[in-house]
């Protein structure tokens, strides 16, 4: 099947020249200094909104930073962002991610504003046209995540056939990892009312680390027909990776009295690991125009994801100083369907003095799961700095079982209200969520619903100066208590509502855009206490709670006609409120400080180079606050050079990853866990427009 995929891309590659040769004008492209965000965001309930105009702290990477980066992951893209914190490693096939100090599943990205639908683990950017990540959490623009995040609202959002294009991208990277995609959009009819867009992409080869060997299969399709009166979109998308011969680690210190040093990045720790994941997916939206402001719309969507083998529990426990450890492989397999759909309808009226924006959905999501048992494993020995190649993976498959069938329903209502001229913007709205969660695992079930409000203000001082507050809240399932050794055995807490207040300022010039914003988070949760009784051990109570606090500064701008700045700064604070243990510590993998800078400066008309640092600050590895990792600061390059070949314009793009190789922590997995940073990495990618 390689060598098959291998030919269609390179016969596709040299059909395509051919046809063009003929027909291209041998005219050398110019680089134009784009922004990295782009003006306007599409925010599910809230419709298109300009940033300036949103009372939330916002960001949003388009497929030109995605392309100039080389960027194949969301993960890699949100690196731009050092506040938010990737909580696997790089390269790893799952990415979570930590924002504001709170986590984000990679079970919990919306693919185009819905959840359950994205790529399973990790979600290759070859799919993607922009990714937007909202701060903090959001019941009313997301609703409450399948397994219940609050740290952000990401949405991943995937090409649409916006324009005519006929793309060709081939790159390599330091280990030999090769990557190959076509990408093919075209407009046709009286009207261009028909579009069509394909794109797909194989890679193979070594990758991230010495011996370990990935391989990519991708396929995706975007059509759409669109009038004055109605837009019907169907998109799919058919994804397949296989990883053998390794994985990045990350490693336990919680038998050792002091953080060690870091190892170099490109270390393996599990030369026999093999792992598969799949995903598949088809959707179907329209939105019809009844009157000039009034609109219906609806969508469904249908995806199922599989993995099987060492996918995850990639992890090391170090025994003492010198880097001696126990692993393990593991066998794991899952198996999902999941089933969505929305519907609504949005208004516009003028009461007053006053302009409305209303709208009403409603949105449901179910998600069906069978997954392992218990993975089965074999232990094996090795040791940080000179890793061994003995263990192998386990031949004993584990027993798929029903695991889980969770059904979410939310009815939303939101009025987005502005006075004087759009002077004054008002956001209010409710999100009433229903859930019904059934752990077939351990035959547990229970209904719940929970009604979230949110409020929002924006108020433009001048036409730079816009001002906003805003109150939202995130909402998380209940836990039911499952030790029977437990007080509260059998007993399922009430959904908990994580809340959060907000100020900020956005300032914009033609050049310039900055947003300050200072933030409060509250997450409720549980806690348990030892008891001691004839029949019981523990106590479990929902009287838990965690806070964040924190400042941020987003900048990106012009210093010239050849230079573009773009960064951002935070402090976080997060802490432990109370606890039954730590109350009053900082919670483990949050740096107080993190910071970036990234500067593109035009050389010539065809050439940019570009350069960027990040600075993470110290952070604990533990809520016992007993060891912590080092502060860090990573530097990267690239350089961007369009010219002519073979009369097709053509960029070429050349990136380096931690130029100087350092060696470091980059964060932390659970508590104790610290994940091994990133080897330096060389990315040659050359894009054919045709």
């Amino acid at each position: 099947m390689e060598d098959v995929y291998k030919k269609i891309f390179w016969s596709s590659y040299l059909f395509t020249i051919l046809f063009n040769y003929s027909h291209a004008e041998e005219q050398l492209p110019t680089i134009t200094l784009k922004a990295q965000t782009k003006n306007t965001i599409n925010l599910n309930t809230l419709g298109n909104l300009e940033i300036s105009d949103i009372p939330f702290s916002i960001n949003n990477y388009t497929h030109d930073l995605i392309q100039k980066q080389q960027i194949t992951t969301l993960a890699q893209a949100l690196k731009n962002d050092p506040s938010i914190r990737t909580t696997t490693n790089e390269g790893h096939l799952n990415e979570n991610f930590q924002i504001r100090g709170f986590s984000v599943a990679s079970d919990d990205i919306a693919l185009n504003g819905m959840y359950g639908m994205a790529p399973i683990s990790r979600i290759p950017t070859d799919i993607l046209d922009s990714i937007t990540v909202l701060k903090g959490p959001n019941a009313l623009v997301g609703g409450i995540a399948p397994t219940g995040s609050v740290g952000g609202v990401i949405i991943a959002n995937t090409k649409r056939a916006d324009k005519n294009l006929t793309q060709l991208n081939t790159s390599i990277e330091k280990s030999g990892y090769t990557k190959t995609g076509i990408d093919i959009s075209r407009r046709f009819g009286a009207e261009n009312q028909f579009g069509i867009r394909v794109n797909s992409t194989y890679g193979e080869g070594e990758h991230t680390i010495k011996s370990m060997k990935d391989q990519l299969k991708l396929g995706s399709i975007a059509t759409d027909y669109t009038t004055d009166k109605i837009k019907i979109n169907l998109d799919a998308y058919s994804i397949r990776e296989h990883r053998k011969n390794g994985s990045p680690a990350m490693v336990s210190m919680e038998k050792l009295t002091e953080v060690i040093d870091a190892p170099s990045g490109d270390k393996n720790y599990f030369p026999h690991l093999d792992g598969k994941t799949s995903s598949d997916f088809i959707g179907l939206s329209t939105i019809y125009k009844i009157t000039p402001i009034t609109k219906i719309f609806g969508g469904i969507g249908y995806a199922e994801k599989e993995y099987e083998g060492h996918i995850f529990g990639t992890r090391m426990i170090l025994k003492n100083t010198l880097g001696d450890a126990t692993s393990q492989y593991y066998r794991t397999a899952l198996n999902e369907h999941n089933t969505t759909f929305n519907a609504g309808i949005t208004t516009e009226s003028n009461l007053s003095k006053s302009h409305h924006v209303i709208e009403f959905r409603v949105d449901y999501l179910n998600r069906n799961y069978w997954q392992h048992a218990k993975a089965t494993s074999s232990a094996f020995t090795t040791n940080l700095y000179n890793p061994t190649t003995i263990g192998t993976m386990p031949t004993t498959y584990p027993t798929l079982l029903p695991y889980g069938n969770h059904s979410f329903t939310s009815y939303t209502f939101t009025d987005q209200i502005s006075f004087l001229q759009d002077q004054i913007n008002f956001i209010l709205g409710a999100r009433y969520q229903e859930m019904n969660i059934k752990n077939t695992y351990s035959d547990t079930q229970y209904k719940a619903n929970k009604l979230s409000p949110t409020l929002g203000i924006t108020f433009k001082a001048n036409d730079l100066t816009s001002i906003y507050a805003s109150y939202v809240e995130g909402l998380s399932q209940g836990v039911t208590v499952d030790n029977i050794l437990d007080v509260n055995y059998g007993k399922t807490f009430k959904p908990f509502q994580t809340k959060q207040y907000e100020l900020g300022l956005k300032y914009k010039t033609v050049d310039w855009f900055n947003t300050f914003a200072v933030f409060q988070i509250e997450k409720p949760s549980t806690m348990t206490t030892a008891y001691t009784d004839s029949q019981y051990t523990q106590l479990t109570t929902d009287g838990a709670n965690t806070r964040s606090r924190g400042l941020e500064w987003q900048f990106n701008g012009k210093l010239s006609e050849k230079i573009n700045l773009s960064g951002n700064a935070a402090y976080t604070h997060t802490k432990i409120i109370k606890a039954s243990e730590n109350q009053g510590n900082n919670v483990y993998g949050v740096p107080k400080l993190t910071s970036s800078l990234n500067l593109e400066y035009s050389l010539f008309d065809r050439a940019v180079i570009n350069f960027g640092t990040q600075y993470v600050g110290k952070q604990y590895l533990n809520n016992q606050n007993s060891l912590s990792l080092k502060s860090y600061f990573i530097m990267n390059s690239g350089i961007s050079y369009k010219v002519t070949m073979f009369k097709v314009p053509t960029t070429i793009n050349l990136n380096i990853d931690n130029i100087t190789n350092k060696k470091y922590w980059a964060g932390i997995f659970n508590s104790n866990y610290a994940i091994i940073g990133a080897d330096r990495n060389y990315k040659l990618g050359l894009t054919f427009n045709f």
